[in-house]
């Protein structure tokens, strides 16, 4: 005859201090797998190579890396030997000596450190070759690429690529037409490159004096044109790093609310086709 189980008997206290030290386990459990996300996601960042940022000596490249230090990113700046770097006086930076166009220097740069993201905000002066853009970028990007770097955020030109219906090129300078054509050839060799891209246009950047309204943004309409501040560029910059909805896109930047000087407007007229043509205010 086989024997059968009879339930034991448990006096309600005991079952509420068995009850207890199971919820107790698992408000234990719950909590390390909770530190261990964090510390994934915290930590894990400051642990790696930061942010490299390329022109960070530059005007548009300052307010980045101003913008990155101020929300707490761990930040290189590559910069030749013979960069000023005044506009960075007493930021918490680390300075990265190397040369875009140096496929050496490049090398030496991506092996030394793991960057989780690369941002270049690199420009070439009006009187330097203006193939600069897709030479340096074809090193960026193969560097970029090899070191598993998870996002590299180009800023490009209105203009470029997929924008050139927006304007008359025949109506630009020399210098500004080939500094587009090389930034179109630039934006294609990134996105062929295999790194998460993220690409923002700008049509015209105001002088440094001027300052964001608080309402410049990034668009995916690739119809929109206007002016932006370098310190509005820097923002929305910053708030592109890491976040999947900036991930193998091209946005057009944009401030609509700034007023802009008459110089600026009578640019545009000459080299904007008047359906593109920006509403804004003007000084």
């Amino acid at each position: 005859m086989k024997s059968q189980h009879v339930p034991v008997y448990r006096p309600p206290a005991a079952r509420a201090r068995r009850m207890a030290r199971a919820t107790g386990w698992l408000a234990r459990t719950l909590l390390g797998l909770v530190s261990i996300v964090f510390a994934a996601s915290g930590p894990a960042r400051a642990a790696d190579g930061g942010v490299l940022v390329l022109g960070g000596t530059g005007q548009l490249g300052a307010e980045v890396v101003r913008s990155l230090a101020a929300a707490g990113e761990r930040v290189s700046v590559l910069a030749r030997p013979t960069s000023s770097r005044a506009r960075l006086d007493g930021l918490p930076v680390t300075f990265v000596s190397g040369d875009m166009l140096s496929d050496a220097d490049m090398k030496r740069v991506f092996e030394a450190r793991s960057y989780r993201v690369v941002v270049d905000a690199s420009n070439a002066p009006f009187d330097a070759p203006q193939d600069f853009y897709e030479k340096s970028q074809r090193i960026v990007a193969r560097w970029a690429a090899a070191s598993g770097v998870r996002q590299l955020i180009l800023h490009g030109a209105i203009g470029a690529g997929d924008s050139a219906a927006l304007i008359d090129v025949g109506k630009a300078m020399e210098v500004q037409r080939k500094a587009i054509e090389s930034k179109t050839v630039a934006e294609g060799i990134l996105v062929a490159s295999g790194v998460p891209y993220t690409i923002i246009r700008h049509l015209t950047l105001l002088p440094v004096q001027f300052r964001e309204s608080g309402q410049a943004r990034l668009s995916t309409d690739r119809t929109v044109v206007g002016a932006v501040t370098r310190d509005g560029l820097a923002r929305l910059t910053r708030d592109c790093l890491d976040n999947p909805r900036c991930m193998n896109v091209i946005f057009h930047a944009v401030d609509e609310q700034l007023v802009v000087p008459d110089r600026v407007l009578e640019n545009w007229k000459k080299i904007v086709k008047p359906e593109y043509m920006p509403k804004t205010g003007r000084r």
